[in-house]
């Protein structure tokens, strides 16, 4: 498929065409060695660019920034993992290999959780590319939750990162200590998970969810007070989101003929990506998945998925690593839907009401906004 025909409610594929995402190049510029002064990065986990315009009033900060702010595209699937490493990496998801909140593993036909990782994973083999940090080696502190010290996504996004850890009301604080520990000309990143926590249990229109965005906007605003002055500040997201519901849900588990052909399921409800269990399989799925959801979602090839610039610029070769994860069928939901398979899912899965991974503008378009302390 040629982005031509590409659904006029999903965004067209990130590469096609010749683009980049922009999200790639929010980073890359702060890691230079020979950068001067003091640079944080503010990541607001599943704040889309559209949300962020519809609750302006609940987001003081950020509302006062406005005219600072732009709308830039994030990667596919618009997912955590696959946005971090591209954030860290510079790199199209096409070359570092983390293809979605679950990634399929060739070597054993199993989902790799991109968040955790598995028993028997090195992070340091699954994504063998060097981080930014790595290249230009400018000393740098990640800010997050004391449990992501060491885990399966720091460890793959964040070499070269010294690691700070905070507690649940002492963000502001873990950041200032960690600008003194990366130094007059350092850089800080932190990850703000709250709004996407509250988005995928209770939903966007959840008074948990507003409640969150303004808890973020009013540590942003702490920290633009408390930061040395003239400390550039840049704020962004790696991902939207939408909500559904169990009305506008597909379980491929109530389709036997569907589910017996894919082999591995991974990725998530809004960018589900199959593997089948013969190969010859594939065509197949492809074609009875069309019919069943007609226009509840988009469904592509491997070869449409490589054609379409969708992980990496059109008709480029899959990395090494990357080659053997890329689905042989990837659903891409539309509007509100999601399409699992919850019979190979954590029980979990099946409530969260909050959803991403697809193109629609709402889960694509993430803000980028750039001030000084």
């Amino acid at each position: 498929m040629q982005p031509a025909d590409w659904p006029s409610d999903l965004l067209p594929p990130p590469f096609a065409a010749g683009a980049r995402p922009a999200l790639l190049d929010v980073v890359a510029p702060l890691a230079r060695a020979d950068a001067r002064g003091r640079d944080v990065v503010v990541l607001i986990d599943g704040l889309g660019a559209e949300l962020l315009e519809e609750h302006r009033a609940l987001t003081p900060t950020l509302r006062r920034l406005a005219g600072s702010t732009e709308r830039i595209r994030t990667v596919a699937p618009s997912t955590t993992a696959t946005a971090m490493v591209s954030l860290h990496t510079g790199l199209a998801p096409l070359e570092h290999g983390v293809l979605g909140y679950t990634a399929i593993d060739p070597a054993t036909g199993t989902a790799v959780n991109q968040i955790t990782g598995e028993p028997g994973i090195d992070p340091q083999r699954w994504m063998p590319l060097p981080g930014l940090l790595e290249e230009h080696p400018r000393r740098a502190v990640q800010v997050a939750p004391a449990k992501h010290q060491g885990s399966h996504l720091s460890r793959v996004a964040y070499r070269g990162w010294d690691f700070q850890g905070h507690g649940r009301h002492d963000r502001a604080d873990a950041v200032l200590v960690a600008v003194r520990r990366a130094g007059p000309d350092g850089l800080v990143h932190l990850h703000v998970d709250d709004v996407d926590h509250a988005g995928h249990h209770h939903g966007t229109d959840s008074d948990a969810w507003r409640e969150a965005l303004a808890e973020a906007d009013a540590l942003l605003g702490t920290l633009l007070r408390r930061l040395p002055s003239g400390t550039r500040v840049t704020v962004t997201a790696d991902h939207g989101m939408v909500d559904t519901d169990p009305a506008h849900t597909v379980d491929l588990a109530d389709h036997p003929s569907l589910q017996r052909l894919a082999g591995t399921v991974a990725g998530e409800a809004r960018a589900l990506a199959l593997a089948v269990r013969e190969r010859d399989e594939a065509p197949l799925l492809a074609a009875g998945l069309a019919e069943l959801l007609v226009d509840r979602a988009l469904v592509l090839t491997r070869d449409e998925v490589l054609g379409s610039g969708l992980l990496g610029p059109q008709g480029a070769e899959p990395s090494a690593v990357a080659a053997g994860r890329v689905p042989d069928v990837l659903v891409l939901a539309r509007g509100r839907w999601g399409v699992d398979d919850f019979s190979r899912r954590p029980e979990g899965a099946r409530k969260l009401v909050g959803v991403h991974g697809s193109l629609t503008p709402r889960e694509a378009l993430v803000p980028l906004l750039r001030t000084e302390a």
